[in-house]
């Protein structure tokens, strides 16, 4: 998953995702944890915002918390627990099956349903070891700096990511309204799409494999156990 401004219209989604966003989120979750982190991916749900209006205050609210979740990563010190978080995280507030799929193209369509539960189980592992290390450094920070004009339904906002003895990172996150809430569907850095970075490197390793799936995601889960 630089420092810019992303161009908006140019990085448009069209088609269709995934219903009951939440809903598929906690089954995710369920797949991969225990209790402790089920209640805290539901303690995360519960701090939904309305969107009636779509109001700039309602946009804070939602991409502030996701901000002090992802900070929180490692509160604890312990790598497991912050593996648990940035999990619960992704259940709450991404829409990581529709991230998944996009990021896969055509060969989704190709796909065994096999294939495609091991690619999603791996492309969440991968999302969260590349946020970890976007994370990882002591004293690094997330500060919301404000909304970007929406596309479509769709809404844009931005954090400063700061770390001590770096440039500022300015990501920008992509939330598809989703009931009283959103989900996150991209994040853009330095006016790149991450879900679209990865659908190229992901195009790229098929191509070399001759589209063997297993190649893939043999590749995705070696990346993250890095």
């Amino acid at each position: 998953m630089a420092e810019g401004e992303p161009n908006a219209c140019s990085d448009a989604r069209n088609g269709t995702f995934v219903s009951n966003h939440r809903r598929a989120g906690l089954r995710w979750v369920r797949r991969h944890a225990g209790p402790l982190l089920i209640a805290l991916a539901w303690s995360l749900l519960a701090l939904s915002t309305p969107i009636a209006a779509a109001s700039e205050d309602a946009i804070r609210a939602f991409v502030e918390r996701v901000n002090e979740a992802s900070v929180n990563f490692f509160s604890s010190g312990s790598e497991a627990e912050a593996r648990e978080r940035c999990r619960a995280l992704l259940a709450a507030a991404f829409d990581v099956p529709a991230m998944g799929k996009e990021a896969l193209g055509r060969a989704w369509d190709k796909a065994t349903e096999d294939e495609r539960k091991e690619f999603l189980e791996a492309f969440g592992e991968d999302i969260i070891s590349a946020y970890l290390r976007r994370m990882r450094p002591e004293g690094t920070t997330l500060t919301f700096i404000g909304v970007r004009p929406p596309v479509g339904e769709d809404e844009l906002a931005a954090s400063r990511r700061s770390t001590p003895g770096k440039k500022d990172q300015i990501w920008i996150w992509w939330m598809r309204p989703d009931g009283q809430s959103w989900r996150i569907v991209d994040l853009l850095l330095g006016g790149h799409s991450a879900v679209s970075t990865e659908a190229h490197e992901y195009a790229a390793v098929l191509e070399r494999n001759n589209g063997d799936m297993k190649a893939l995601i043999n590749f995705m889960r070696k990346r993250a156990a890095q």
